[in-house]
């Protein structure tokens, strides 16, 4: 007969359970957070830049993600995405363009943006303090 794992209270943890608990973390850059506007853009934009990983050459760094797979992926509700996205546009990190019919939406990471604001950022962060 097989075995249950037990919890500290004696109580035994079904499969679906732990399938839960183990289930791959969510992981984001934490030097996004300012830049990005806080920590669901930070977000966003962390998986974003994992997203866009497994695109051809030739999109030029554009990829498309539903709704439904940016919650599914990150745990973001509508609101919570929409509001990502439009900080991280107007931070200019963000890009996003609306092709075909019916209209699906592309994102693309805007890497130099990314690159100057985090370099401007550890400028901030770190002057005077390297011995530099």
């Amino acid at each position: 007969m097989p075995t249950q794992p037990h919890s500290r209270s004696g109580l035994s943890l079904d499969t679906a359970l732990l399938l839960d608990i183990f289930d791959e973390p969510i992981v984001f850059h934490r030097s996004y957070v300012p830049i990005a506007g806080g920590i669901t853009a930070a977000l966003f934009l962390s998986h974003a830049g994992y997203a866009c990983e497994d695109q051809p050459k030739d999109h030029d760094g554009w990829f498309v993600r539903s709704q439904a797979e940016w919650e599914r992926d990150t745990g973001l509700t509508r609101r919570e995405q929409e509001t990502a996205r439009r900080l991280l546009r107007e931070r200019g990190l963000l890009e996003e363009r609306r092709v075909g019919m019916p209209a699906v939406l592309w994102y693309r990471v805007n890497w130099a943006r990314l690159r100057e604001s985090l370099e401007h950022q550890s400028r901030k962060n770190w002057a005077g303090r390297l011995g530099e």
